[in-house]
């Protein structure tokens, strides 16, 4: 991943950033591919730097998959460490609210992992 820019809007920080690697693994068959279909934009909320909330704006690439017999024709690439298929928040983020749950638990996890998943 490159990070391309960071800068402040209003209460939250925003990270621009793209994904740089030369190819992805399908996440179906596991065939390495090299063959662009498509890029798109990701937004990811991220863990919280002092009070503002973190958006990563991650450009990624839709690559085809060039195994005939997959039932993927397209995917859409990952970064390690840091995405993961159709979420919308970092892996960071997605591991301190699950940790809030288990600690907290009940009302007063909701009413905490909402306040820091909202900024």
């Amino acid at each position: 991943m490159l990070v391309e820019r960071v800068f402040t809007a209003g209460r939250s920080v925003r990270v621009r950033a793209r994904a740089c690697g030369s190819s992805a693994a399908c996440p179906g068959c596991g065939a390495v591919s090299r063959r662009v279909h498509s890029r798109y934009e990701r937004r990811l909320l991220d863990t919280a730097a002092g009070s503002r909330e973190v958006m990563i704006c991650l450009s990624v690439r839709r690559f085809f998959c060039l195994d005939p017999g997959c039932a993927k024709v397209t995917f859409a690439e990952q970064v390690a460490g840091l995405t993961s298929a159709h979420a919308r928040r970092s892996l960071g983020l997605t591991a301190v609210l699950q940790a809030i749950a288990l600690t907290a638990g009940g009302r007063a996890g909701a009413r905490l992992s909402g306040r820091l998943a909202a900024g």
